[in-house]
């Protein structure tokens, strides 16, 4: 085959435009930090990187959820913690008000006392977070304790389906208790235990006060074993909310490895072909005497 001054030429053009092509690549590869921007580019490594992508998009909303679920669980716990520390102050008013020494009108004064626990035990009940009531159960817009006068007596608005988040795929969490769970004790209604103790120091009847002794235990046990029932929730989200973590990381990796551009090969790359690039160009200019005009 005779070699002319045409082909040589059309030679010099195809790999100088080959030349210009990978080079724009390379430039956009930079610019965008993708490697892979469409499925035509890697189509296994395109589908791979979406299918990892819409797992950290999955797996953050569920973090999302954890992190509020904690918020809110650690809020009831505290509270809780509290509630068990009134829960004991009726104890021991109780052992007090049931002994020999104490007269009628020391009596009423520990009844005045069991009033303002009671009190603010509705108060802590009532707690919120935001616009929802955490001892609600799911009726979570309505208060869910009050009290009424006419009755003497604590109204309990809750349900039994204590608030919960789902963590994971098939996993939810309780981060809150129901009021009616939180309430009913093996002793009988929480309330209904510190008003009958209430009745019997205003009656100053002493051996009533004394068959109440058994069932503030039973109150107390009660919301105890209850407060470390959510207590071993907390850890669980935190655990899960470390796990998360951690395959956030690894699976952003895996996206990056996939996709993501590696600067210094794309650099060293680029480099490389605009050393080919000025090589062939110099070279052009020896080969031919004529100009690309002679060309056209």
């Amino acid at each position: 085959m005779r070699v002319t001054q045409n082909i040589l030429f059309g030679n010099f053009i195809r790999d100088i435009n080959k030349n210009r092509g990978e080079q724009a690549e390379l430039q956009s590869n930079l610019s965008t930090g993708k490697t892979v921007r469409v499925a035509s580019q890697d189509p296994v490594s395109f589908q791979r990187s979406r299918v990892i992508e819409e797992n950290i998009r999955k797996e953050e909303q569920f973090q999302s959820n954890i992190d509020n679920g904690l918020r809110q669980g650690r809020l009831v716990q505290e509270t809780l913690d509290n509630v068990i520390d009134r829960l004991i102050e009726v104890k021991e008013v109780s052992v007090r008000g049931s002994s020999d020494s104490l007269g009628e009108s020391n009596r009423e004064s520990i009844a005045n006392q069991l009033e303002g626990i009671r009190d603010s035990l509705i108060n802590s009940f009532n707690l919120s977070y935001g616009d929802r009531y955490l001892f609600a159960g799911t009726n979570s817009g309505q208060i869910p304790f009050q009290y009424d006068e006419v009755t003497d007596s604590v109204i309990n608005n809750s349900n039994a389906n204590a608030p919960r988040i789902q963590a994971g795929d098939g996993i939810t969490v309780e981060i809150s208790l129901s009021g009616q769970d939180l309430t009913a004790t093996p002793g009988g209604d929480l309330f209904e235990i510190i008003g009958d103790i209430e009745e019997a120091m205003r009656n100053n009847d002493q051996s009533a006060i004394n068959a109440q002794l058994g069932r503030v235990d039973d109150m107390i046990e009660h919301v105890t074993d209850l407060t470390s029932q959510l207590g071993n929730n907390i850890n669980r989200l935190d655990f899960l909310n470390e796990q998360y973590e951690s395959l956030n990381i690894t699976q952003q990796a895996n996206v990056s490895e996939l996709v993501d551009t590696d600067y210094a090969q794309a650099f060293s790359d680029l480099q490389r072909k605009q050393v080919a690039y000025d090589s062939a160009m110099a070279v052009h200019s020896t080969m031919f005497n004529n100009t690309l005009l002679d060309y056209l």
